[in-house]
């Protein structure tokens, strides 16, 4: 029954692209400023729950389902009184709902990953509407006379946001747009800007229009520039002038077709909106080039939601337009010419990397003469990423140090095409060193052949570009190296960079795991962690941290508050992501301390940007940061890790600062200790003058078919939290005290 319940309130804030339960919950109540119209919109969201039940669709989609025979229910509700008959039609068109919404919402996505939104109800709708109108035993439903809230204008935008859900109420639309500014501050500005640039358009095309046209069709610019504006768009600038396109297209299309649908005694309901957005989302849809605004119809969500994901994604990965590969070497090499070279790396084949090898910026050892004096030269070159072998060449001779081919510039080369249509060249390979053949796929890290002298090379390196065809010479395309390992000049330490364009004179290598850190930080499916955890000095209580998977499959770490973050654990690196659920200091502690984190040893230092929102912040501090950054802001946090021989385990710690004000700076420390045999044992954030500390006390196994729950204590680990620590400041331990 709850599940039930549930499911149609998300339902009810599906409708305006929430999700939070409250949200719904706010806008059923909203509907019974008409109660004939609450009623009837609540069967047919019943009727589409139990048929979807009944008939086993899946549950991925049982919001849609659900809303489109809530707002059959809505429309009918809206025209009609409820009775025995308007019932029986209720009924037969929330059943009806849910049959179309299985076959447009399969077609449209396989079409072009387009989602169905409100089309399956468009059409029962006009089904039922036309059917209603022969059935002389229907008894039309007279509803309220709206009465005057605040300016005129205003009570047209709030008239317009109750008849989304057919309440042209102002004050029940001002609940509404309440309730869409909870559930999204971005959302509710949308809904704003979109209404009154749709209705000045349509003003112009039309004329001023009657109260009608406010009441049944103003809602359409609003759920336009909400969906185009952060939805299935992420949020930004470019998304923005999209929403208020959209919005004035849907003005036009509302002008086109109302006079045409009164003429039968319909609304325009929903067909601007749905022709707006399907049609913009679909020639989106066609690019070829990776620019804004971005498409997000695999995993549309709220636009907060989406702009962070985006922003982290940014932050970790580079531009969106710039290709991700791996590193085509094994060791240590330097950029001998990067990006815009002044040699050959000129417009339009400026995206190009050199590499080679130096030692006290040397290339060779002793007089250079020959080819074999070059330490790069013979060395092995791998598969930068999971590819396709298109052509190579393998017969030209090496050159004599100082002398070119420039017959054959690229010399002996492999083409290999990557999954996503580009492709990656690399050139000047050595004379009859290559191991794979034409049509051949490659893995990242296996050797394709050894680095040479051929082609337009004074002397031996390697060359690497991505270009967009297949043929020698094409232009070329931004890309970045991903999980490198840079040594700047006069630096011993390495520091990582999940992404980097390297620039001249930068030594950079692989970052390689490490077989006991990835360990460690392996998280199997069903894999718990008990933890001690005190805040501030407190009473420990015991905290449990378990990994699941979704149904999408998604990897996710969850803790007993139902708080969750998805997670890659990838070659060489473990990132945490997509953090869902209520508050919980414990859960942001662990994604502040091991959001990303390296599984290299040469990894002494690195950055990441998460959420500000994983700060332990008081009431007036949130308020700053959602004033300050309505859709969310990243940390600048730096990691440094070490082998504490002592302890015999690493130890990470983390600064983590975000300015809200010119004149405001926020700070927290966070200290993790990595066990080779025991794993994350032990976790510290101080925070101005709030501390939590988490001790490992035992980890385990969930239970499965045939397999039994495992909890296995740490000994020798404390049992309850110890505050002062070695190597811990003086300030750390008073916080914590």
């Amino acid at each position: 029954m709850i599940k039930a319940l549930t499911s149609i309130l998300q339902s009810y804030a599906a409708i305006l692209f929430a999700e939070h339960s409250a949200v719904g919950f706010l806008f059923l109540a909203t509907t019974f400023f008409y109660p004939n119209t609450a009623m009837a919109g609540l069967l047919g969201g019943t009727i589409g729950l139990l048929t979807v039940r009944a008939l086993k669709f899946p549950d991925l989609k049982q919001q849609l389902y659900i809303y489109n025979g809530i707002l059959v229910g809505l429309y009918l509700g809206s025209a009609y009184q409820l009775d025995i008959y308007l019932i029986g039609l209720i009924i037969l068109g929330g059943i009806l709902s849910v049959f179309f919404t299985a076959a447009i919402a399969a077609t449209l996505w396989r079409l072009d990953q387009l989602p169905a939104l409100s089309l399956p109800f468009l059409i029962v709708a006009l089904i039922t509407g036309f059917a209603a109108k022969g059935y002389e035993s229907l008894s039309q439903y007279h509803s309220l006379v709206p009465v005057s809230f605040l300016s005129e204008t205003l009570d047209r935008f709030f008239i317009a946001m109750g008849s989304i859900l057919f309440i042209p109420h102002p004050i029940a639309g001002f609940i509404l747009f309440l309730g869409l500014f909870f559930a999204s501050r971005y959302m509710a500005f949308l809904a704003v800007t979109g209404f009154f640039v749709g209705i000045t358009i349509f003003t112009a095309l039309a004329g001023t229009g009657d109260s009608g046209m406010i009441w049944w069709n103003g809602f359409n610019f609003i759920l336009t520039a909400i969906a185009l504006g952060g939805v299935f768009v992420v949020p930004g600038i470019e998304s923005f002038l999209l929403a208020m396109v959209g919005s004035g297209i849907a003005a036009l299309i509302t002008a086109a077709t109302q006079t045409a649908l009164l003429v039968y005694g319909l609304p325009v309901m929903v067909i601007p909106f749905l022709l707006t957005t399907l049609t913009l989302l679909m020639a989106l849809r066609k690019r070829t080039v990776l620019s804004p605004p971005y498409l997000l119809l695999e995993r549309p969500g709220l636009p907060d939601v989406n702009f962070e994901s985006a922003r982290l994604l940014r932050a970790r990965t580079g531009a969106v337009e710039s290709i991700p590969i791996c590193s085509p070497f094994l060791g240590q090499w330097e950029i001998y010419q990067g990006f815009n070279g002044k040699h050959t790396h000129r417009p339009p084949w400026q995206h190009a990397l050199d590499f080679y090898i130096t030692d006290n910026d040397r290339s060779f050892k002793s007089t250079g003469a020959i080819r074999e004096d070059y330490y790069c030269f013979g060395l092995p070159v791998i598969a930068p990423a999971y590819s396709q072998v298109v052509s190579l060449r393998n017969d030209l001779p090496d050159n004599t140090p100082g002398e070119v081919d420039t017959r054959n510039n690229w010399g002996n080369y492999v083409l290999l095409r990557l999954v996503s249509g580009m492709y990656v060249l690399l050139a000047h390979l050595r004379q009859g060193s290559i191991l794979v053949l034409e049509g051949a796929w490659v893995q990242v890290g296996d050797q394709i052949a050894s680095c040479g002298n051929s082609g337009r090379s004074p002397q031996p390196h390697l060359h690497l570009q991505v270009q967009a065809s297949a043929t020698l010479g094409s232009a070329t395309l931004p890309f970045h190296l991903v999980n490198i390992i840079s040594y700047a000049q006069e630096e011993r330490e390495g520091k990582f960079y999940l992404a980097l364009c390297p620039e001249e004179k930068i030594k950079i290598a692989p970052a390689l795991p490490h077989p006991k850190l990835s360990n460690l930080l392996h998280l199997p499916i069903g894999r718990t962690f008990n933890y001690n955890v005190s805040v501030n000095g407190e009473p420990y209580q015991e905290r449990e941290l378990r990994v699941e998977v979704s149904l999408t499959g998604q990897f996710r770490l969850i803790d007993n508050k139902k708080a969750s973050a998805a997670f890659h654990e990838t070659y060489g690196l473990l990132a945490f992501y997509d953090r869902q659920g209520p508050r919980d200091s414990f859960l942001d502690l662990w994604l502040l301390a091991l959001g990303l984190t390296p599984l290299t040893e040469d990894a002494n230092q690195w950055q990441d940007a998460p959420s500000a929102r994983l700060l332990p912040l008081c009431v007036w501090q949130r308020l700053l940061i959602a004033t300050r950054y309505p859709l969310g802001t990243g940390l600048e946090s730096r990691y440094r890790r070490h082998w504490d021989e002592e302890a015999r385990l690493w130890r990470q710690e983390g600064t983590h600062l975000l300015c809200p004000l010119p004149t405001l700076t926020w700070q927290m420390q966070t200290t993790v200790d990595l066990s080779p045999d025991l794993g994350v044992t032990r976790l510290e954030g101080v925070f101005g003058k709030n501390c939590i500390e988490a001790v490992l006390r035992a980890t385990g196994t969930l239970p499965d078919h045939g397999i039994p729950a495992v909890t296995q204590p740490v000994e020798g680990n404390a049992t309850s939290p110890s505050i002062i620590r070695t190597n811990t400041s003086i300030t750390n331990n008073q916080a914590c005290k």
